[in-house]
């Protein structure tokens, strides 16, 4: 029986974070065990994580140059493929890479199948998914893909990782002050926001335990050590991507908008949300307007006295209203029916 073969592209750094790797890595991971073949090509980025795609199970390829030149990548990429042989599906998330390049690699492979969020962009594939929320969705992405295209589209087919969707089906129902807080802003290690909130949670005058979680630890951990050893009621979790736990066992996610957003929802986890990028705003504001977090607005502009004030206004009823919203928009199936749809696709 011919084993089937499936290929990412995609990247990870402390500059890009690591929602593409982790989404990724959760639609590897279904595939896997369905007995495909996965493979994954990333550049070399600092602090990037692709050793955990090894640990994993996974074969990674590694282009040669850490800046981006989308022909180069497009023909180190194509390369790869042709050596790898006979590819199925080869799917790509990143936002420095488009339809010049999806043309260049699409001959060599069955299928190309695109993850994406920003609306504006073209694309040459056969599959898009955006799991972002619209309130408006009619004719999305009608003038940027091919018309015999398919889209996916919407928290349906939010890649949610599946040690999320098991521990949900026991997920106990929230009803709680808040006692516990977990901070993450993803991949980056944003110091200044980081004090910013802590400084925030001490203003409270109330005690408050704290788990942070960082990127891998690297050349800033000893001055991050040095700048939180004042405060008493936080632990630190470094590189900690199965934050499961950290997440059921938290009140409150102060964090940034990117795809972990999901994840909270998923959980039923109440969150602040600041935004760090422009790729944050839309969907950190519509899903403010949906009831499932709190919008603080671009993180530049933020100061303690933000973060205090917004915490203070949460109470047992706003936190389990964000609870029960984010739980109705994110099922922790989409993953599910991600796989589905390739592996019935034309």
């Amino acid at each position: 029986m011919k084993i089937k073969h499936i290929v990412f592209r995609a990247d990870s750094s402390s500059k890009i974070g690591w929602g593409h790797i982790v989404r990724c890595s959760a639609l590897a991971q279904r595939f896997k065990e369905k007995n495909y073949k996965v493979s994954f090509i990333v550049r070399p980025h600092l602090n990037n994580i692709s050793h955990i795609l090894n640990n994993n199970g996974f074969d990674v390829f590694h282009l040669k140059n850490k800046k981006y030149y989308w022909k180069e990548d497009a023909i180190q990429t194509k390369n790869i493929i042709k050596n790898i042989g006979d590819v199925d599906w080869i799917i790509v998330d990143n936002y420095r890479l488009d339809i010049r390049w999806e043309k260049v690699v699409r001959p060599f492979v069955k299928k190309l199948m695109v993850i994406d969020d920003m609306t504006l962009r073209t694309h040459e594939c056969d599959l898009l998914l955006d799991q972002n929320y619209y309130k408006n969705t009619n004719k999305l992405y009608s003038k940027f893909i091919p018309k015999e295209s398919k889209i996916l589209l919407g928290p349906k087919f939010a890649l949610i990782r599946k040690n999320f969707y098991e521990k949900r089906k026991k997920l106990k129902f929230r009803n709680r002050e808040i006692n516990r807080i977990l901070i993450s802003f993803g991949g980056s290690d944003n110091i200044s926001e980081i004090l910013k909130v802590m400084n925030a949670i001490t203003e409270l005058n109330k005690k408050i335990d704290v788990d942070l979680l960082l990127p891998n630890s690297n050349q800033n951990y000893t001055a991050i050590q040095k700048l939180l050893s004042k405060f008493t009621n936080i632990t630190i979790h470094y590189q900690n991507l199965d934050v499961v736990k950290l997440m059921i066992n938290a009140d409150l996610s102060i964090g940034a908008g990117g795809s972990s957003n999901w994840e909270r929802c998923c959980l039923g986890l109440p969150s602040i949300v600041s935004i760090f990028g422009k790729n944050q705003l839309q969907l950190t504001t519509e899903l403010a307007e949906k009831g499932c977090i709190v919008n603080m607005g671009m993180s530049k502009k933020l100061s303690s006295k933000d973060y205090t004030n917004t915490i203070k206004n949460l109470d047992k009823f706003s936190l389990n209203k964000m609870s029960k919203n984010g739980l109705k928009l994110v099922d922790g199936k989409g993953t599910i029916r991600v796989v589905k749809e390739m592996l019935n696709f034309p």
